[in-house]
Parts: C-alpha cells; sequence; structure tokens
C-alpha cells in the first residue's frame, strides 16, 4: 500500500499491516479500521484519518457491501479538509457508485465541487440530496450559501478583466532644505528632475525628518532631547551598601542562592528515565483470560523530561514522557505472542490516567493474539495492574525528593 516505505502513523501499524485469512478477521479489521479512522478525523488528523480509510478500502475489496461506500464518504471528507478537492471528488462519486441512496455521499460531492469553485454543479447535487431528505437543514443551508456563491461567480464573470496598472516608478531624490521655495526641485541619480509642489512637503522625505539643530536624520531615529534626560533621572545600577536595606526571606526547598522567594527548578530528567527503565523492565503478571505469563521484555522509545520546581516555597514534581514496553506472552502450549504497549502521555498532570494503547500484531490472525490484546488493553487485569503499581511507585519516589 505505501511502496514499501516506512508506514506514517507507526501507531497504527498493527492494523495498517494485518491481512485477514477469514471473513470473521475481515469484518474486526475493518470495524477497527472506522473506529480509528473516525476518531483521529474528529481530532482533526486528517491525514491520518485518510490512511486509515484507505486501508479499510484496500482490504475490504473482497466484500464491497462491507461498509464500502461510507470508507470512501469519509475519505472523501477527509481530502476535502486537507485540500485534495479533486481526489475528494473521486472519493465522492465512488461512494454514489457504490450506493446511490446514500445522502450523505451526495453531501460530500456537493463538498468537493464547493471546494473546487464549481458552485452551479454542487447546488444542483444539493438541491437533489435535499429532495431525498427535505427537513435536513444542513443542506437547507448549503443551499443558501452556494446560491450566494453561484449569484456572485457570475456576476464577476460578466465584468471586464482589469487592466493591470503600471508600476510606480521610483526616483531616488536627495533631501533639500525646508525653507527654500514653494516649487523645489532634486536631481535625480538618472538626470531627471523630481519636482515637488506642495509647500507643506518641501524639503521632506518620507522615512526622514529633521531635527531641532538641524540635522536630517532617519524617522526611526529617537535621541532623548536634555529635558527628556533630566526628567528621567540616573537609571544606572548601583550597588546595595547595606544588606539590611533588602528584606529576604529563606525558601524552604530551594538551594543556598534562592533566598529571594523566586523560581527555581531542577532538571530530573536522568535519574527518572533510569528509575523508569528500572521498574518497568521485566514486570511480569499472568494473562487472565488465557493459561499462560506476559513479560515486559524491555522499555524503548523513552522520551520526556521530569524536574523539581520550587516555587513560593512549595515543590511541584512534574514529569511528561512517551515510551513503549515491548511485551512477550508465552502460552500454556508453548507458544509465544508479541506486543507493545505505548504510553503516549505518561505526565504528572495525569494522576495515573495515563494515555496508553496497546499493538498486537497477530491481533487479527489468531486466537492467541486477541487473548494477548485483551490481556494487555484491560487496564484491571493482572499485567496492566502491575505495570501501574510500578508507574505508581516511581511518582512516590519522585516525591521522595
Amino acid at each position: 500500500m505505501f511502496g514499501g516505505e516506512a508506514l506514517p502513523f507507526t501507531r497504527h501499524s498493527d492494523v495498517l499491516n494485518a491481512t485477514p485469512t477469514d471473513a470473521d478477521s475481515l469484518v474486526r479489521l475493518v470495524d477497527e479500521l472506522k473506529r480509528r479512522g473516525n476518531a483521529a478525523f474528529q481530532k482533526k488528523s486528517y491525514e491520518e484519518a485518510e490512511v486509515l480509510y484507505s486501508k479499510a478500502i484496500e482490504v475490504n475489496t473482497s466484500n464491497m457491501q462491507l461498509n464500502q461506500h461510507i470508507f470512501h464518504a469519509n475519505r472523501s471528507a477527509s481530502r476535502c479538509a486537507m485540500g485534495k478537492a479533486e481526489l475528494a471528488l473521486e472519493d465522492a462519486n465512488a461512494c454514489l457508485a457504490l450506493d446511490q441512496t446514500y445522502v450523505k455521499g451526495f453531501f460530500r460531492k456537493a463538498q468537493a465541487l464547493k471546494a473546487l469553485k464549481r458552485f452551479e454543479e454542487a447546488l444542483a447535487i444539493v438541491e437533489y440530496a435535499q429532495g431525498m431528505e427535505p427537513s435536513n437543514k444542513t443542506f437547507a443551508a448549503l443551499v443558501t450559501e452556494l446560491k450566494d456563491l453561484a449569484q456572485k461567480q457570475a456576476e464577476a464573470a460578466k465584468q471586464a478583466p482589469a487592466q493591470p496598472k503600471e508600476a510606480p516608478k521610483v526616483t531616488r531624490i536627495e533631501v533639500v532644505d525646508s525653507d527654500s521655495a514653494s516649487s523645489a526641485s532634486t536631481q535625480a541619480n538618472g538626470g531627471e528632475k523630481v519636482v515637488i509642489d506642495d509647500e507643506e512637503i518641501v524639503g521632506h522625505v518620507r522615512g526622514y525628518k529633521k531635527l531641532a539643530d538641524g540635522r536630517v536624520t532617519t524617522f526611526f531615529n529617537n535621541e532623548l532631547t536634555d529635558e527628556a534626560k533630566r526628567l528621567i533621572g540616573d537609571i544606572a545600577p548601583k550597588k546595595v551598601e547595606d544588606p539590611n536595606v533588602v528584606q529576604i526571606k529563606n525558601v524552604e526547598g530551594g538551594s543556598a542562592w534562592n533566598v529571594g522567594n523566586t523560581f527555581e527548578e531542577k532538571d530530573m530528567t536522568a535519574w527518572a528515565k533510569t528509575t523508569l527503565e528500572g521498574l518497568l523492565s521485566g514486570v511480569s503478571a499472568p494473562l487472565g483470560a488465557v493459561a499462560g505469563t506476559i513479560k515486559v521484555t524491555g522499555v524503548s522509545e523513552l522520551k520526556g523530561d521530569a524536574s523539581i520546581a520550587v516555587v513560593r516555597g512549595k515543590k511541584r514534581y512534574i514529569f511528561d514522557f512517551t515510551f513503549a514496553l515491548s511485551c512477550t506472552a508465552t502460552l500454556a502450549d508453548g507458544s509465544s505472542v508479541d506486543g507493545e504497549l505505548r504510553f503516549l502521555d505518561a505526565s504528572s498532570d495525569a494522576d495515573g490516567d495515563y494515555d496508553v494503547e496497546v499493538v498486537v500484531p497477530s491481533r487479527y490472525e489468531s486466537e492467541a493474539g486477541r487473548a494477548v490484546h485483551a490481556a494487555m488493553s484491560a487496564p484491571s487485569s493482572p499485567f496492566r495492574t502491575h505495570v501501574a503499581q510500578q508507574l505508581s511507585s516511581f511518582v512516590t519516589q519522585f516525591h521522595g525528593f
């Protein structure tokens, strides 16, 4: 599908690489692709949605009646939002070719035509769809908008194109004394004479000004007058000879120099990464639903930072990480299933409710893969519970500083 190149969204590699071998696996995969595609579209991640819908269309060719027209309509919406109006129109036409009763397909086609500024055609499509759903308020609003756009387009077409204006000729002139006569002239570099007849601007050139002492300078040159300097006074920094003049308060938890009740931050990233790897590596637990165990075999892609900030005498423990736990499940029959538990947002403000994603490539190919995926997905499973306990231990140790 992607010509051998790296997948653009690796966190969806489990579904983008899946090759279902039976009808049930196909249905489950198509449903999952639709769910993820819709979620991406809602988040306005249109490129991500386009990739997921494209995969659904690709694997669904063996069963064209399984929501295939919906995938074309959804991909049309994604492409239209991305500015791919021509491709969006192709998808809308493909949708209607599969199901001419799908009203949303007409809406997607109208949107694509509107993006292409083919307002009359778009209006005809929407009016046809409006006949299928007369009470649809979205269609009514779009009809009004398209009529207005079509009318403006027609009026603009009637008008003759405006003649391009000749570019103004820029002539370099010298600044002259404003005390000269009301009709002054200067000599340009090329020998062309420029005459200024306006008495109020004689001797002035845009971007220049004359100072009180008669000097001509740029408009942006701002020199303080003696009066302004007198009003401002002496603002140079001065050494405080008597330390008792400044009253300071020591901040508990801060360093020796931070006695002014200000902000201080200590980088804890190195400690946090080492601690997380130590706590999570080797975590093992029963699968739960089926006989077997699952174990964390490695921590990878650990990115982020951690710090302790002291603000007005109070410590704040801040961390924000993303990482992946490589896992291997060993079943009772000796077979194994690999997967990943990806933490997309493990941060201090999540209060333990971290954003995770489970990837088990064999989920759509075997019962064992589905069982392992379930064990890794359920927050209450023995494995996820153990991982949560280790992360809680990390937070406790962090707060011990």
